[in-house]
Formats: C-alpha cells, sequence, structure tokens
C-alpha cells in the first residue's frame, strides 16, 4: 500500500495537495489580493520548469497559482524556493484562513476604496495569533472596494465591502459546497479598525461552535443554520464587544485609489491555465514596474498602466475571451468526477462561435462548486450518471447566478453528458 513521505496534514496546511496521480502534489501559492510581482512569477514559471516539467500555472478564483505535477519528493524544495523570494505558502490550503482576496481595481480605481491596507492588517493580525490553527475547518475572508460586489462578499465566512474609506459593510456566514448558501448582512457599518476584532470574533464562534465531527456541515454557516440568524448574529456580536475591549484599536486610514492608472487588458486562461512560455512573457511585459499585475477572482489577470503598451503576440490569444472558470476535475483531483478542462474547451469554442462571449461559465468536476457554477450565468457541474444505458460523465446545467456578489444563486435547468454539450449549447 502506499505510504506519503510525510503525513497529509501538515503538508496541506503548507498549501500542497496529494493528486489522483499517486506520488504527485499540487503545490497552492497565494497573493493577498492578487498582487504578483515580475520576479515571481518569472520564479514560479522556473520552477514548473524544473519540477513539473513545464506543466501550465494554474491561477485560482482566490488569487492564487497553483503548481501540477510535483514528485512528492519535491514539494519541500518547491516550498523553500518559495520562501527565498518572499512567499509564504502557509495557510494556503487546510482548515485556516484561506488567502484573502481583494478586488482587483483596489489602489487603482478612484472611485473604488483601496482595501489593501486593511486586508494587510488582518492577514498579519491572524497570522500572529494563537488558537487560528485549531479551526473546524477554512475560513475565507475577502475585501471589496468597488460598489459593495467585487471579491463575492455573499461567498465568504467574512466579505467586507466598503461603503466610504470610513465605513464598511459586512456580509458574511456564506459559501459553496455541495449545498450552497449565501451570506447575510451581519453589520450595515464597522469602522476600519474594528475589521480585525470582527474577525477574531468570528473565528472564535467557528472554534467554539463549529462542527468537528462531519466536514460536511463544518462551515460558519452551518452554525448560522443551525443557530437561526438572530442567535447567531447575538453570539457574534457578542464575542465582537469582548475582543474590541481586549484588542487595541490600530487606525487603518483607506483612501480611494490613485488616478492615472488604466486597466488596459485583462488576460483570460481558458480554465484557469496559463503556458509557461505566456507566463514569462508577461513576467517581462511587466518588470520594470511599466504595467502592474493583478490576479482576479475569475482566471484572469488584469492589467494596469498609465500608458498604453504593446501586448507580446503569444498573449494575443489570451484577450477577448469568454470568462470561463473551470477546477481541474478529474485531471488531477481526487474528488473530480468529470474533465472540466475539456469542457472549458468545447464551452469556448460554442460560444464563440454563437458571439456569447460576455458570459461567466463555472465548470465544477464535482458538487463542490469550487469554480462558482451555481452562482455564474451558465454553470456545469460535473457528475457521472447512467445515460441512454451508458455510464458516463455528465454535468448538471446551472443559470441565472449573482456572481456571489448579491444573494442570487443558478437554479439547476437539465443535465447534459460531457459528449453532448456542444450540441446542447449550439441550440439553446
Amino acid at each position: 500500500m502506499y505510504k506519503p513521505l510525510v503525513p497529509y496534514g501538515p503538508v496541506r496546511l503548507l498549501g500542497a495537495y496529494p493528486q489522483r496521480q499517486e506520488g504527485f502534489f499540487m503545490q497552492r501559492i497565494p497573493f493577498l489580493g492578487g498582487r504578483i510581482t515580475p520576479t515571481q512569477l518569472r520564479r514560479i514559471v522556473e520552477l514548473a520548469e524544473e519540477f513539473t516539467g513545464g506543466t501550465p500555472l494554474h491561477i485560482t478564483t482566490r488569487q492564487d497559482i497553483e503548481l501540477h505535477n510535483i514528485a512528492e519528493a519535491d514539494v519541500a524544495g518547491v516550498q523553500a524556493a518559495l520562501a527565498e523570494i518572499g512567499i509564504s505558502t502557509f495557510g494556503a490550503c487546510g482548515d485556516f484562513v484561506r488567502n484573502i482576496t481583494v478586488c482587483p481595481c483596489c489602489g487603482f480605481d478612484p472611485e473604488a476604496v483601496e482595501m489593501t491596507p486593511l486586508a494587510e492588517q488582518v492577514r498579519d493580525a491572524v497570522l500572529s495569533a494563537a488558537g487560528t490553527l485549531d479551526l473546524p475547518r477554512k475560513f475565507k475572508i475577502s475585501f471589496t472596494g468597488c460598489g459593495g460586489t467585487g471579491a463575492r462578499p455573499y461567498l465568504q465566512d467574512l466579505g467586507f465591502a466598503a461603503q466610504s474609506p470610513e465605513s464598511i459593510r459586512v456580509i458574511g456566514a456564506g459559501s459553496l459546497g455541495p449545498r450552497p448558501q449565501p451570506g447575510i448582512v451581519l453589520y450595515e457599518s464597522i469602522r476600519p479598525e474594528e475589521a480585525a476584532p470582527l474577525v477574531f470574533a468570528a473565528l472564535e464562534v467557528f472554534a467554539e461552535h463549529g462542527d468537528r465531527e462531519n466536514r460536511r456541515t463544518a462551515r460558519l454557516r452551518h452554525i448560522r443554520q443551525r443557530m437561526g440568524n438572530v442567535p447567531f448574529k447575538a453570539l457574534l456580536n457578542d464575542a465582537f464587544e469582548r475582543h474590541k475591549a481586549r484588542l487595541p484599536q490600530k487606525p487603518v486610514p483607506l483612501s480611494f485609489g490613485q488616478a492615472g492608472y488604466q486597466k488596459r487588458l485583462t488576460l483570460q486562461t481558458l480554465g484557469g491555465d496559463i503556458t509557461c512560455k505566456q507566463a514569462m512573457m508577461l513576467a517581462n511585459l511587466a518588470d520594470g514596474q511599466t504595467v502592474q499585475m493583478r490576479i482576479n477572482l475569475w482566471h484572469g489577470i488584469d492589467l494596469y498602466s498609465r500608458v498604453p503598451f504593446n501586448l507580446p503576440p503569444s498573449l494575443h490569444p489570451l484577450t477577448h475571451r469568454p470568462r470561463i472558470v473551470a477546477c481541474p476535475g478529474n485531471s488531477t483531483c481526487t474528488r473530480g468526477l468529470a474533465d472540466c478542462r475539456a469542457a472549458a474547451e468545447v464551452m469556448a469554442e460554442t460560444l464563440a462561435q454563437r458571439g456569447k462571449t460576455d458570459l461567466t461559465v463555472g465548470i465544477s468536476g464535482c458538487p463542490n462548486n469550487c469554480a462558482l457554477s451555481v452562482v455564474c450565468d451558465v454553470g456545469l457541474v460535473g457528475r457521472v450518471k447512467t445515460m441512454d444505458g451508458v455510464r458516463q460523465e455528465a454535468f448538471d446545467v446551472y443559470t441565472g447566478g449573482g456572481s456571489g456578489g448579491d444573494e442570487r444563486l443558478a437554479q439547476r435547468k437539465d443535465t447534459v453528458a460531457a459528449a453532448d454539450l456542444k450540441n446542447y449549447f449550439a441550440q439553446s
């Protein structure tokens, strides 16, 4: 029987997961707010070429980059190499506070509040606190500066949405998974300096009341569902008041984004994959700070600059594409039931032929909804089903989601065999 070299628990906390292929791992690399430098991207490409045989980089929907097909014996070496350029993978996976997301326009849009300093304060506070390693399951936080919806606050354990530099609306206790549930408004307005105490209050409630026996019901929103909204909010508020009294209130002056920068392009990957050659070209383009890169929340990279620039020809295929989000599916994930990458290619071709490039499509390889399928315009959720007497890969089709910016969940419309996706969407 295969035995791992190291226990999976500690490895997961450092951002690594075993793949479907025995002896190989995925390494997740978090970037707070999607802020990645040319030096960091270039080094990640070098590691992909050295340790994965040039497997494409995978951009996630939480502003991470994943390396796939790393041999188990090389995982520690990859993590050490990342640490040398200032990247910690701690908490990228496992039962911990996951990568904190920030809508990518923050800092550039003069009409959006720059939330990154507050996100950094919260991250640093969580990393320095005792007790945050003993959570029932993962915990997700986002910060939105542009109108309250950009970083999908309704899908978070805590979503902070700026109303002004002095006032933040808090939405929380939501999540996806097999039975998704959008969050609720927890506070109409808090001050920026109250964000960290509220995070600690929520973590306390989560640690004390979360389900440690059944991981399927172990998120913060399950506590809310068991208790009811009113008792849950009262419990959270009691903890919030205690932590406000306990913690020094550190002012976090927030401001609107700087004028001058414009989003020139979005490089939209197909299902999150960008080749090593393309990623190296992008790093070279952004070198010298002429172009600023932000990993967005939809498998893409937004490019900002003060002046227009010429895009290398090898990156042209990543422009003007439909927004198709897809998890790795059964190509590498141990839970994957369907081939999401193949489905992404079919959807991209079909939507382009029909001129429907303004849709957001989410393709998940299993009911866990890792690709946000139930909040997209069109969602595909993988399964295995007997159809026409044949056991085969299939997708449940969902439509009408609100992208996590409001309470709308997509509704199930149909089930389609994977082999029939092209015909189905060519006619619908």
